[in-house]
């Protein structure tokens, strides 16, 4: 296809600074020769040391990066009932939905980020796809998407898709512009949304995307009993893998398998100081000690019920 000029988008508050800077160290380790300018979206969390490690990430790897800081009105677009975020998810994923029109002039496309995965792969290809008239294009969601459509009550259940990596047609995107959709809904709809953004998008674009090849997000999740099988793990080589779910690879109490790929490239970027984390609240406690029982890592099960003795 004719080459169209494609950014890269995140968005991030000061909790996932270290996540966002990792994520972006994958992308620059994995495409030497073709690297598309970077728009990190930051919310009034995100103070000037933050900024600072992302500035020195791009510097090491002369990357084209860009700061853009949401104003002190964006949350009046979120709706209220999800004004403070869900469970383990910022309320600064919504702005994904406000990154396009937050760019500079001049870009068709955007590839759009979370900041809980790793780049491994060359994206050339994703980025080279044609959107065959698509203002999207997604990876179908592995962990039962049939429920997930079934509760939105799309007319295809199975067709939920995973909003950790977005190709976004800007044009299309704009056209679409999901923000006025959001604003129109009732609070009916409003009670269906359980996946924050994840969710609307699927309910705007349903039936309007082109499902794309689960290598280019490759999901790896875990639950109490430990990692979930992913079925798309038989398909080619992945080139992002992605950790959804609350249970993430800087968990002191992940699987470890897990933990040792991600470390790789923290290893690698020292300089973002990204360390295991131990969990801060009482549910995470729970899960921490649970999760470490079913996978027989006693001496975390005993650190934890110190810690907590009802964990």
């Amino acid at each position: 296809m004719t080459s169209v000029k494609t950014c890269i988008a995140v968005a991030t508050d000061h909790h996932y600074i270290q996540q966002t800077c990792l994520t972006i160290c994958s992308y620059a380790l994995s495409n030497h020769y073709e690297r598309s300018d970077i728009y990190v979206l930051v919310d009034e969390t995100v103070v000037d040391a933050d900024v600072n490690l992302l500035k020195r990430t791009s510097d090491v790897f002369s990357l084209k990066l860009d700061v853009i800081t949401l104003d002190s009105s964006w949350k009046s677009c979120i709706p209220k009932p999800f004004s403070r975020g869900w469970s383990h998810v910022s309320p600064v994923a919504f702005a994904k939905l406000m990154a396009v029109d937050l760019l500079p002039a001049g870009y068709q496309r955007c590839l759009i980020l979370d900041t809980d995965l790793m780049v491994v792969g060359s994206l050339s290809e994703l980025l080279s796809l044609s959107l065959n008239g698509y203002p999207l294009a997604a990876v179908r969601d592995f962990m039962m998407p049939e429920t997930s459509g079934q509760r939105l009550s799309l007319t295809t259940p199975s067709s939920y898709f995973n909003s950790g990596v977005l190709l976004i047609d800007v044009e299309k995107w704009k056209k679409a512009d999901p923000l006025a959709q959001i604003a129109s809904w009732e609070s009916a709809m409003l009670s269906k949304i359980t996946f924050l953004e994840q969710d609307i998008l699927n309910i705007i674009f349903e039936k309007n995307y082109l499902e794309i090849d689960p290598c280019f997000n490759h999901m790896i999740m875990v639950s109490l009993a430990g990692e979930i099988p992913n079925p798309g793990s038989a398909s080619n080589h992945p080139v992002i893998y992605h950790f959804p779910g609350q249970i993430k690879p800087w968990h002191e109490y992940c699987p470890q398998r897990i933990q040792n790929f991600y470390f790789n490239y923290a290893n690698a970027c020292r300089w973002v100081g990204m360390k295991l984390k131990e969990p801060v609240s009482a549910g995470d406690l729970k899960i921490a000690a649970a999760l470490s029982a079913n996978l027989g890592n006693t001496a975390l099960k005993e650190k934890y019920s110190r810690i907590n003795p009802g964990a």
